[in-house]
């Protein structure tokens, strides 16, 4: 049930109609129920399991909470649930990479036969749901989370419907207290469509049109000139960009028109003008995640500015393994964590001075340049990833394309449409940082949303069911 689809804007707008006419008791029920509907709508056999995964957890909450009461030690149930949650994901993401990889460097066939003897699917969203669950054990552990989670609360907070595939990585005290409190007034509701309507023009009309375009780079990226790889490898970057913060969007929407906040997951990423500052606004729940649940638990920024540095690369590197189970996301991961250890130590060498000086020209500018082409070039291993096995090998003549200035080579078909499609969604980007222009037209508001609704239902018609996925449904 894709957000820009039929069935979801049937299932929200009676979900919506019923939520808002019933007393507040009742609404939790109906969000539950219009959750696990969303979920089986993609696959009734693991809403089970995901039930199963979240009343375990649910068990072991408790248990940690009884145990704090009682004065006693948690950190064995704590280990416990959170080394169960690890296997579950481990089971039905990685076990084809971690069989597949022991063939490939030890040749033992047993390996690969054992392999095959299996079929084993993904849970749809296991990754971010496993996050989430993993952070709400922590935090009970941590003392953030104070007081006991009523049971409906719990599973509403890990299978609240419109973060449920995706994300954001809802925190506890993002939701939770909000829980008995949906808010909505005039301007809510407003926000919540404008939110829908951007986030649907983001995913339908700059991501699902770039992708048709890049496809054949990545089939065969050798018979491409230099041109056509560098800008379908930027073309990527920008869709990778619209389909992630556009569904972002909605879901933030579809919360406001419920009554309830959610985290913004994107602050307008490409007009960072350091790395550090780029993964502050980019998939800002993720990179939160890794920093208080995996890089301060392996030291942080205590000890030598080495094992500072080392810790970053870590984490970098197995938050490029959560994206999937391929050597191509460890190495995209590795990519960007190498850049942030040669920016940082660049910027303790110099005595924590910039390394271009703010008093240059355009310095801003010439630096966010910098940091939008080196992270655009990630996402080479992050595409490539699709091949499977043969995905560093695309990735090696993606680059050796791109950085040998190649003239010679096949022109890609509607390459020429790539630029336009970067500029519209940099455009967007920069509307996502800056309140401008919602507050510019926030005057014309009543008159806008009418057009905007009509536009929105003829984009779903025209691509609804017919569209792709959202990218990141597959981790």
């Amino acid at each position: 049930m894709l957000f820009n689809s039929i069935p979801y804007l049937i299932l929200f707008a009676l979900t919506y109609i019923i939520y808002w006419n019933i007393p507040q008791k009742g609404r939790k029920t109906l969000l539950l129920t219009s959750s696990v509907i969303f979920y089986g709508y993609f696959s009734f056999t693991f809403l089970f399991h995901f039930l199963a995964v979240i009343l375990v957890n649910y068990w072991f909450s408790e248990r940690i909470f009884k145990a704090k009461e009682e004065g006693k030690s948690d950190k064995l149930l704590l280990t416990t649930i959170v080394t169960l949650n690890v296997i579950n994901l481990a089971f039905f993401k990685y076990f084809y990479f971690v069989t597949g990889s022991i063939y490939s460097i030890t040749g033992w066939t047993q390996a690969k036969t054992f392999a095959e003897s299996w079929s084993i699917f993904l849970p749809l969203a296991i990754s971010f749901y496993t996050f989430q669950v993993i952070a709400l054990q922590v935090d009970i552990h941590r003392g953030i989370l104070k007081d006991r989670i009523r049971f409906q609360d719990y599973f509403l907070f890990i299978l609240f419907f419109p973060q449920l595939i995706a994300g954001p990585i809802m925190r506890s005290d993002n939701f939770i207290p909000q829980i008995d409190h949906p808010e909505i007034d005039s301007d809510r509701m407003k926000k919540g469509l404008f939110l829908l309507m951007g986030g649907l023009f983001k995913k339908v009309v700059i991501a699902e049109n770039i992708a048709p375009i890049i496809a054949p780079i990545y089939m065969d990226p050798g018979k491409y000139d230099s041109f056509s790889l560098l800008f379908a490898n930027l073309g990527f970057a920008m869709q990778v960009y619209c389909d992630f913060s556009g569904y972002t969007d909605m879901a933030r929407g579809s919360a406001n028109l419920l009554g309830y906040e959610i985290p913004e997951n994107f602050k307008g990423p490409f007009l960072a003008q350091s790395f550090r500052d780029l993964w502050s606004r980019w998939h800002i729940t993720l990179s939160s995640w890794l920093r208080d649940y995996l890089y301060i638990p392996l030291g942080g920024s205590q000890g030598s500015v080495f094992r500072s540095n080392l810790n970053m690369f870590i984490t970098m590197c197995l938050g490029g393994l959560w994206h999937g189970a391929n050597w191509a996301f460890v190495a995209w991961g590795a990519y960007l964590g190498a850049f942030l250890w040669i920016e940082r130590s660049l910027y303790l060498a110099r005595g924590k001075k910039k390394l271009l000086p703010d008093n240059l020209p355009f310095v801003g500018l010439i630096r966010t340049i910098c940091v939008f082409f080196i992270f655009s070039f990630s996402g080479v291993f992050f595409r490539a990833a699709a091949r499977g096995d043969e995905s560093m090998n695309v990735v090696y003549e993606v680059f050796k394309g791109i950085l040998t200035f190649r003239n010679v080579g096949d022109t890609l078909d509607r390459v020429n449409e790539l630029p336009m499609f970067v500029v519209i969604g940099l455009f967007f980007n920069w509307l996502q940082y800056s309140d401008v222009a919602y507050s510019k037209l926030k005057p014309y508001q009543n008159y806008l949303l009418p057009v905007l609704a009509v536009v929105m239902l003829l984009l779903m018609g025209i691509f609804g069911d017919g569209g792709q996925d959202f990218i990141y449904f597959q981790f």
